[in-house]
């Protein structure tokens, strides 16, 4: 479960911003939090924006950290860190590292795990454990290489030193190697929370799970999601092919070693997935089933198909979905149908977490959202800046119409359309 994500200059944001799943104060909708220790959690949180105000930067923030964390141990000792872009319009900025940070809690235990790097290597990291109220350090990373183990813990984690080179993250190569006090943590991180963003990211994740249905779970949850969209498709067929793919001297790499090293293997198998829809059309009286390829259907029932199995493996798992532009993969009631499944306690029982950037005003509401689940990012055009700060901040009235107030300005975050003629 996500407690906090900071990031500090990436892209547009060159000062440190934090999107907290922390509930606020308020009293309101208590049935939707979850409750960990003493504190209250966020289901769901909407970041709404102008065009160009950083939103999809706070997105790619985080879909970059958790790509620099699970590909860490494949790294070549000379190999560019992915994805790592610092604030370009300030000269001080654009030649420091860009900082990330999560809090996360697994089972009963909290962690708390960062690092700066830029495309060279990585400067700092950290990761501490919350076993009780207190942090323990489990192990801290500054200027690329110096550490600070605890005394039971520094023959082992001298021997993972050694093999982290500079653009590495100490918490793989340590859990490459079985450590058990890094493990946790790095599974959460590399399993627990997923981004997507576009059309092609959503289907590739969702092609292995929609053929590997056996028990028919996923059949009925998808054609549930179709229904409720109201889309006449009564059933799928999916057909998967396995191609064989060998290239001139029989050789493929394969990344499967526990350790972090490539293993090579003799050959290596791909698969072409095929899917067909059926509708049943009454005519005169008389229905029949018509079926069609996937490419025929429209791309809106396509991306509610395809989005369907990461929406079920998030609830299933508890685990936490980060998705930029939710609407252009849904129209606003099936959005809103999905943010229910997520608050609803009997719908969402193993507290799953969906994060979501959107433009669609419609679920811009108190009567449907808290304060706090409301965040707004706002670019400064002379400095070029992203700033996220939450609604909570301004401390509406229950009975307040945001909506209204967000588009008269109120709150920022809102495009300022320049008076003149037309530009033709």
């Amino acid at each position: 479960m996500l407690i906090q994500f900071t990031v500090k200059n990436y892209l547009s944001i060159k000062d440190e911003i934090t999107l907290s799943m922390l509930a606020g104060s308020g009293s309101d909708h208590m049935e939707k939090l979850i409750h960990f220790g003493k504190e209250n959690v966020l289901r769901t949180a909407g970041i709404y924006g102008a065009n160009a105000a950083g939103k999809s930067n706070i997105f790619k923030a985080i879909t970059a950290a958790l790509i620099i964390i699970r590909s860490s141990n494949v790294m070549q000792i000379n190999q560019e860190i992915p994805l790592i872009s610092a604030f370009a319009f300030d000269e001080e900025s654009r030649t420091e590292p860009s900082e990330f940070g999560f809090i996360f809690t697994v089972g009963n235990h909290k962690y708390e795990y960062g690092f700066s790097a830029d495309s060279k290597k990585v400067y700092s990291e950290y990761l501490y454990a919350y076993f009780s109220s207190r942090a323990t350090r489990i192990f801290e990373r500054t200027c690329t290489d110096k550490y600070i183990f605890n005394k039971a813990d520094m023959a082992e984690f001298n021997d993972y030193r050694e093999k982290t080179s500079a653009n590495k993250l100490f918490l793989a190569t340590a859990t490459s190697w079985n450590c058990k006090k890094t493990k946790e943590a790095y599974l959460w991180l590399s399993e627990e929370i997923e981004s997507f963003g576009g059309y092609q990211a959503i289907t590739g994740a969702a092609l292995p799970y929609i053929a590997a249905d056996n028990d028919q779970k996923l059949r009925e949850f998808t054609l549930g999601m179709l229904h409720h969209a109201d889309i006449n498709i009564s059933d799928y067929k999916v057909k998967t092919e396995e191609l064989k793919d060998n290239n001139a001297n029989g050789i493929k790499i394969s990344i499967v070693a526990d350790n972090g090293m490539p293993i090579a293997v003799p050959q290596m198998t791909q698969t072409r997935t095929e899917i067909e829809t059926t509708h049943v059309i009454t005519s005169n009286g008389q229905s029949k089933e018509f079926h069609l390829p996937a490419s025929a259907e429209s791309s809106g029932t396509m991306n509610i198909f395809f989005f369907s199995p990461l929406l079920k493996k998030a609830l299933e798992n508890g685990s936490t979905l980060v998705v930029d532009e939710i609407n252009d993969n849904l129209h606003p009631m099936l959005v809103k149908y999905v943010v229910d499944l997520f608050e609803d306690p009997e719908t969402n029982t193993n507290n799953a977490q969906l994060i979501f950037i959107t433009h669609d005003l419609s679920l811009l509401t108190l009567d449907d959202f808290r304060r706090d689940q409301i965040y707004f990012a706002e670019k400064d055009n002379e400095t070029g800046t992203t700033d996220l700060y939450s609604l909570d901040e301004f401390s509406p009235r229950k009975t307040e119409n945001v909506r209204k107030g967000y588009l008269q300005g109120r709150y920022g975050a809102v495009p300022v359309i320049l008076e003149g003629g037309p530009l033709w």
